[in-house]
């Protein structure tokens, strides 16, 4: 059974309703779904049983990690594209795997690097704040 030691839920599921807001106030509609999808996959990854299924779901996850590193350049903020841009290369390590154990390692850093990301869209909403 393939499990992230850390997936790190409270700051995933957060970053839905976060998202919302910076979207709105920034107009970056394509944001929301793309930060939408990729914690989907992201989790999908991190709960799958099947080692090669959950390589195939880390796959997925990169995709909408690229997704949402593009969507978060529209909405001109750099730092938060930055960081989704890493976890999807962390992702693609997890898909690209030989062992559980380095699958696990690969896709903690992606979870991390997207919570990073979080929060880099987390200051650039307050930076746009009135």
């Amino acid at each position: 059974m393939v499990r992230v030691r850390a997936v790190q839920a409270a700051l995933l599921a957060c970053a839905i309703g976060f998202a919302s807001g910076t979207a709105s106030a920034q107009g970056c509609k394509t944001l929301v779904a793309s930060v939408g999808d990729a914690r989907t996959m992201l989790l999908r990854a991190a709960n799958e049983a099947a080692f090669e299924e959950a390589k195939n779901q880390a796959l997925r996850a990169k995709n909408a990690l690229d997704e949402a590193a593009l969507s978060s350049m529209n909405c001109h903020c750099q730092g938060a594209s930055s960081e989704f841009d890493t976890a999807a290369l962390r992702a693609r390590r997890a898909r690209d795997a030989y062992s559980t154990n380095e699958y696990v390692a690969s896709l903690d850093a992606a979870i991390q690097a997207f919570n990073s990301a979080i929060g880099e869209l987390q200051s650039c909403a307050a930076q746009r704040a009135p």
